[in-house]
């Protein structure tokens, strides 16, 4: 009878301990192949997971509301379409990393979409919200590639958290498109890119960096973008080598702020010389700061810059004037181009005309047939 109370008495003291025990969970999730409905999962990784096994081309990964505590582990496989997504009119928040293994698969036509989910790592647990990476037990290159990050938002810890980062050793195709960060260390950590680097229409602000790069074959183009930093905005190569002739760097129609000592615009040990901005505002508050600074001393007359109708606010350091050329028309507005009409949206503009002249005919007929 004794130990039946204790056992009794232990069995009560551990279910009552049970309601302070947390564990990780995540909302269900969807899988969609070929456009054909597959199954409900329990969690996203399950659903994530059930890709592998299961043939096709276009996969579909959709998650219900909620919150994702877990790390998520993406696997690339070959020729596989991958989608990764809320459920219509969910809203889904990671706290965790996304972790994307290429599988050494670099020139596969695989691709990998993450779109409309928020990021939110203040609790200062995890570094990364988007992580490039070996998954073990796989220990070869990683490899990622044809990756879009589209239509997200990243909310970190200032100079700490990165929105997408990798492990060196190389990406190709590599697009962050549509996102807002906020305080965080960077928007991305891309290193040796191939192919290409295309950021557009992100808006960084209270953060320390914004796009480094290391991918002197490759090009990277930032596009339509705000950019409001403490330190660099773009940086292009690493801290050692050769500046090569291969691969660019293009910033157009967009407006990079820093406050800083350093530049607005870093090219450092083996960045590539083509470097061109475009319609533009590059600026740095800082008066110690730079707005276009070259780290690599054997490289000062080496640059191919192109600086077109752009603002540029602040010093150039270390580069050989004669490497810039530069094109201001003075009809032409510098910086940013509107290309909505000063707010008017052209499509409109061409609607109204056509329906004018609609009715206008319209009126002719009309007066035709009634002979005035």
């Amino acid at each position: 009878m004794k130990h039946k109370l204790i056992f009794l008495f232990i069995l009560t003291l551990c279910l009552g301990m049970l309601s302070v025990i947390s564990f990780a969970d995540s909302p269900p999730a969807t899988l969609t192949i070929d456009g054909v409905f597959f199954s409900e999962f329990p969690s996203v990784q399950e659903a994530v997971d059930a890709i592998e096994a299961n043939a096709g081309t276009d996969f579909v990964v959709e998650i219900a509301a909620g919150t994702v505590t877990d790390p998520l582990d993406v696997i690339q496989h070959l020729d596989k379409n991958i989608v990764i997504r809320p459920q219509a009119g969910a809203t889904v928040t990671f706290t965790n990393t996304i972790n994307i293994d290429g599988r050494g698969q670099l020139n596969n036509s695989a691709t990998l979409l993450i779109e409309g989910l928020n990021f939110d790592l203040t609790s200062g647990t995890q570094q990364r919200c988007i992580y490039f990476v070996q998954i073990p037990p796989y220990a070869g290159n990683c490899y990622p590639h044809n990756i879009t990050i589209n239509g997200c938002t990243f909310k970190g810890i200032y100079d700490f958290t990165v929105a997408v980062d990798s492990v060196p050793g190389g990406s190709r195709n590599i697009a962050i498109m549509n996102c807002t960060a906020t305080d965080m260390h960077s928007l991305a950590q891309l290193k040796a890119v191939s192919g290409y680097a295309f950021i557009q229409n992100c808006v960084l602000s209270n953060t320390a960096g914004g796009v480094n790069y290391y991918g002197n074959t490759g090009n990277l183009v930032v596009d339509s973008c705000k950019f409001d930093v403490t330190g660099y905005a773009v940086r292009s190569g690493q801290n050692v080598g050769n500046i090569a002739d291969t691969g660019s760097v293009t910033i157009n129609n967009s407006i990079l702020n820093s406050n800083s000592t350093i530049g607005t615009v870093v090219l450092r040990g083996d960045s590539t010389s083509n470097i061109n901005i475009l319609h533009s505002n590059i600026t740095n508050a800082d008066p110690a700061g730079w707005a276009l600074e070259n780290l690599n001393g054997a490289s000062i007359d080496k640059y191919h810059i192109k600086l077109v109708e752009s603002n540029v606010e602040g010093e150039t350091t270390n580069i050989d004037p004669t490497t810039i050329v530069t094109i201001d028309d003075p009809n032409v507005p510098n910086g940013p181009v509107n290309i909505t009409g000063n707010g008017t949206d052209i499509s409109l503009i061409f609607l109204i005309a056509f329906l004018a002249v609609v009715i206008v005919v319209l009126l002719i007929i009309i007066f035709a047939i009634l002979g005035v």
